[in-house]
């Protein structure tokens, strides 16, 4: 088996999953829903939300990524 095929697998598998979510939201349009995201492009963060709690939730778990990818980088030999 090619690594090759695994990649294509996991692509397949990740456009299944945004569908799937995009179906969800679509049919939860009428409904109270609530969310954030966090998108990191290059050294710039983008923060997009309709709720300030979730909001700040997700740019505090963005910094904890940040900072853990900073220290685990440095921890290898």
């Amino acid at each position: 088996m090619s690594p090759g095929y695994l990649v294509e697998v996991g692509v397949l598998l990740m456009l299944i999953g945004f569908a799937l979510m995009a179906i969800g939201a679509l049919r939860a349009a009428g409904d109270k829903s609530r969310g954030a995201v966090v998108v990191v492009v290059g050294p710039i963060p983008i923060a997009i939300g309709n709720d300030r709690k979730l909001l700040a939730l997700a740019m505090a778990l963005a910094l904890a990524a940040l900072l853990a990818f900073i220290v685990l980088e440095g921890v290898r030999p």
